[in-house]
């Protein structure tokens, strides 16, 4: 694919041409002049600007490491920063020194001399005042006289392709460069012709050397790399640079032909890297507008109105694969730009729930916009990116449930097919674990681990990376409900799982698991709050393998009759999972790690050792009531008993009546109380003469 060029003319607009064109200053001006949110931000990039004129410019002596290893390798928790050579554990206060945590702030202090010379040549162009101007200068002349001299190097401190010069990746060396690139153009007719050629030479074409060196296909990190690229490129008209970061085999156009799913997600699966990729983008496009091309096309759109249509009731998306749970309204110096260029009032259902204290509000932030449409509880399947949504209610207090049974997610996929997140009470109730740093053990050893996730493992080995399908899926008013295969996650194993949300409290399972042999079925279920252990419960002798060995408090117990466990949430909010008796199983109950070893968060698993097993269960989101859910015998045409991997049945009896669910996922015809029924999922009641009506159906 190919696109159109930017255009680099014989005659180049004149700078800035990056962040904004020399026409939108006087845009910019009246923003600051005539919206508090505006004058409030430039305020901030003065304060942060007026002392660096009087500091002396220092740059590092070397290049600085990877930022994943800051973390403390015993908690897994993140570092805070008490000095260039002290570094702190926020759990037990521990200090750490020396390598590769020291190197971690050399890279924050490239990373700051680098957001200086931004924030000075944004100041001068603002203003018009010459000592901006000359402090941005000095920077950049600094590291124009230095950045040669830096040591190539890796995350491994080796010298080799993919490593940087200011940082150990060409990543870090892009995302700072875009960061330089944009600076130099605010200030690059101040510098002298002499001044210029001395950037050029010994800067931006030496970094973009290291970058265009190592290729990483279809990526995030080639995202950024193609932007660092360009923007060298339409900072000095060189058009051969812009014409790569735009059509090379993994340049722009490619990564938004193949790494957008048709439904608006990026392709690794990770609300974080989702933004991290946009962020990217938009530093190319935004640049390409200055200079007179408009990138921004229904593609590059989707990417904006992806998130917003995945998003829980208070805008928050989950922490699947390599990613945290990310706030969209976080995300809202994006969403200021996405709203100046396609106009889409949904936008401003981020920008209403934010300051607009950004850079990018500030430069592009829509004075007179119209009213967000108010959200409203969807439940919605998204089958190119795996994810089906069932929800229901008003406002932040609705349920939300999303299953994940989509694409692995490439490097950063985890192994939890049809594993979940389910929010409600106005909180996230059962999470997804997210990640860590991945220089820490912790990453591998819980965050990575399948029973880190609300999904099954089996022989207490994780799962292998698969993409699962989904079967059928229903959306009505007061039920929705999907099916899902799991796909090859275990070479001898097939995993289906279907979910049923029943009116806005109330989440109805049937886990069907068969096998060749003979297997140990562990069906994890992690609720946040405090939980109190069976009274008749044993300890449990944890296994020393990934995700067991960072559980805690392990008690076990045997039971043929289920088991109901209360999760307290605080603020009398309550919580109810229960599984049905009929097969002999062990329950666990322990506590896993949240945010890091020391943040327990309470789980229950359901152990089978069976070849073949049927695991029904329910999760109440109103506490107070204590719904009972049981299996329901399915007959086959033929008149034997279907066995439970082909059709399984549960019967929920609750306050308000009696539900009976059915996943048949062969579609086979079968009688159930002596009626006769087909389809994949069913939803039944018993109606007023006792028989049964079919509610909801997928065929």
């Amino acid at each position: 694919m190919r696109g159109a060029a930017v255009q680099t003319p014989a005659k180049p607009l004149p700078h800035p041409r990056l962040l904004f064109s020399r026409e939108d200053l006087s845009v910019i001006k009246n923003r600051i002049t005539t919206r508090d949110w505006a004058q409030t931000r430039f305020a901030a990039l003065l304060q942060q600007a007026r002392p660096w004129l009087g500091t002396e410019i220092k740059l590092p002596a070397k290049g600085g490491q990877w930022y994943h290893y800051y973390s403390c390798p015993k908690h897994g928790a993140r570092l805070q920063t008490k000095g260039p050579t002290q570094h702190v554990c926020p759990v037990d206060q521990e200090v750490l020194t020396g390598y590769p945590y020291d190197e971690v702030v050399i890279t924050s202090d490239h990373n700051r001399l680098a957001g200086a010379l931004r924030t000075l040549g944004l100041v001068y162009q603002v203003t018009g005042e010459q000592p901006y101007a000359l402090k941005a200068k000095e920077i950049l002349l600094a590291y124009a006289a230095k950045y040669e001299s830096y040591p190539l190097h890796n995350i491994r401190g080796e010298a080799k392709v993919g490593g940087g010069k200011v940082g150990p990746q060409t990543l870090d060396e892009s995302t700072w460069l875009i960061t330089m690139v944009e600076g130099a153009d605010c200030i690059w007719d101040t510098l002298s012709e002499a001044e210029q050629k001395q950037v050029k030479e010994g800067l931006l074409y030496p970094a973009t050397s290291v970058i265009r060196q190592h290729k990483m296909g279809i990526h995030n990190i080639q995202c950024w790399k193609n932007s660092a690229v360009g923007l060298t490129g339409l900072l000095l008209g060189d058009g051969a640079l812009v014409d790569e970061a735009l059509n090379a085999d993994s340049g722009f156009y490619q990564q938004l032909a193949k790494g957008i799913m048709p439904d608006g997600l990026w392709y690794e699966g990770a609300w974080g890297y989702h933004f991290y990729t946009v962020s990217a983008l938009v530093h190319f496009t935004e640049a390409a507008y200055h200079s007179g091309t408009n990138l921004y096309d229904q593609k590059l759109k989707s990417l904006f109105d992806a998130p917003l249509a995945l998003a829980m009731p208070d805008l928050r998306l989950p922490a699947f694969n390599d990613s945290s749970t990310v706030a969209v309204p976080g995300q809202a110096a994006l969403y200021e730009v996405a709203y100046a260029r396609f106009k889409d009032d949904r936008y401003l259902r981020v920008l209403a729930q934010t300051k607009r204290d950004s850079d990018l509000a500030l430069l592009h932030g829509v004075l007179d916009s119209g009213s967000p449409p108010a959200w409203a509880a969807e439940s919605r399947n998204f089958p190119a990116s795996g994810y089906a949504i069932l929800s229901a209610g008003q406002g932040k207090d609705a349920t939300w449930f999303c299953l994940d049974y989509g694409p692995h997610g490439g490097g950063h996929g985890h192994p939890d097919k049809l594993g979940f997140v389910l929010y409600g009470l106005g909180q996230i109730i059962a999470p997804d674990p997210g990640t860590a740093n991945y220089g820490v053990p912790i990453q591998a050893g819980w965050f990575r681990s399948t029973l880190a996730h609300n999904t099954l493992t089996v022989d207490e080995k994780s799962q292998n990376p698969a993409e699962g399908k989904c079967e059928a899926f229903v959306a009505e008013k007061d039920f929705s409900a999907v099916m899902a295969d799991a796909g090859p996650i275990y070479d001898f194993v097939t995993f289906r799982r279907t979910a049923s949300l029943i009116g806005e409290k109330l989440l109805v399972f049937i886990d069907q698991i068969s096998a060749t042999k003979e297997h140990v079925f562990d069906l994890a279920y992690h609720n946040l709050g405090q939980a109190t252990p069976p009274a008749d419960a044993q300890p449990f002798d944890l296994p020393q393998k990934p995700g067991y060995s960072y559980l805690r408090d392990a008690l076990t117990r045997s039971s043929e009759r289920g088991l109901q466990r209360r999760f307290d949430l605080g603020g009398s909010k309550q919580v109810l999972w229960s599984m049905a008796g009929g097969e002999q199983g062990d329950f666990i109950v322990a506590t896993g790690v949240g945010v890091h070893t020391e943040d327990r968060v309470p789980l229950v698993i359901a152990r089978r050792r069976a070849k073949e097993a049927v695991c029904l269960w329910c999760v109440a989101l109103d506490g107070a009531s204590e719904p009972q859910i049981a299996p329901v015998a399915v007959r086959l045409a033929d008149g034997r008993i279907a066995p439970g991997q082909d059709i399984a049945a549960a019967r929920v009896t609750t306050a308000d009546g009696i539900h009976v669910l059915v996943a048949n996922p062969k579609g086979a015809k079968f009688s159930l109380d002596g009626q006769e029924f087909t389809g994949k999922m069913l939803h039944l009641t018993p109606g007023e003469n006792g028989k049964l009506q079919l509610r909801h159906a997928a065929m």
